[in-house]
């Protein structure tokens, strides 16, 4: 009973919240990231039901358009840092990672911007508003809700850096927010590694 409550709390407080207008269109680029994430959660098996929120996470603090709140923030820093901070310590986790690529991140995600139902993955996925959810399958007993901010691409388009705010529906120790970088190789995004901003619980050995 107890890991179930987790994310049905969390999405209680996604849903008490009603999105600001959005902001850019996003590239065919970045949803091709957003299915690279889906799929390496799915393959690792840390989910299995992608519920998406459909407005991307943010710099802001206090507020939060896809209604993620972590320590008060939209969950791609603490309150206590600013952006430019939090990026030099993703820099620092993530040496690989172009320069261009973090100013594009950083630009593109003073604002939130709408998710349309664009993601190209086979398996099925819904997206949600922190003010509806509807086209859930009724045998999705758990759901695991991911929340994307834009994509940071390097001027090369090789690199993309992308932060997801992640609440399991089955394990809590799953549940965390962390930058992934990916990297195209051959037309394919894979994970290259992450950066933490928070994590729900401390992680337990499997």
């Amino acid at each position: 009973m107890k890991r179930a409550l987790i994310p049905v709390l969390f999405c209680t407080l996604a849903l008490g919240q009603s999105p600001s207008a959005a902001s850019a269109t996003l590239s065919s680029d970045e949803y091709s990231v957003y299915a690279a994430a889906i799929n390496f959660f799915l393959r690792a098996g840390i989910a299995s039901h992608p519920l998406v929120a459909d407005h991307t996470s943010t710099f802001a603090c206090d507020s939060g358009c896809n209604g993620s709140q972590t320590g008060g923030c939209n969950g791609l820093r603490s309150k206590s840092e600013t952006p430019s901070a939090r990026l030099a310590k993703v820099q620092g986790d993530l040496p690989s990672l172009d320069s261009s690529a973090i100013r594009d991140f950083e630009v593109k995600n003073q604002a939130c911007s709408e998710i349309a139902p664009r993601i190209p993955i086979k398996n099925k996925y819904v997206l949600f508003s922190p003010s509806h959810l509807s086209g859930l399958p009724e045998d999705w007993k758990f759901q695991d809700y991911f929340y994307f901010s834009r994509v940071g691409m390097d001027s090369k388009r090789n690199q993309a850096l992308v932060y997801i705010g992640f609440m399991s529906g089955t394990d809590g120790s799953d549940s965390g927010g962390r930058y992934f970088l990916f990297e195209k190789t051959d037309g394919s995004w894979s994970r290259k590694g992450t950066s933490a901003v928070w994590q729900l619980n401390a992680p337990q050995h499997r």
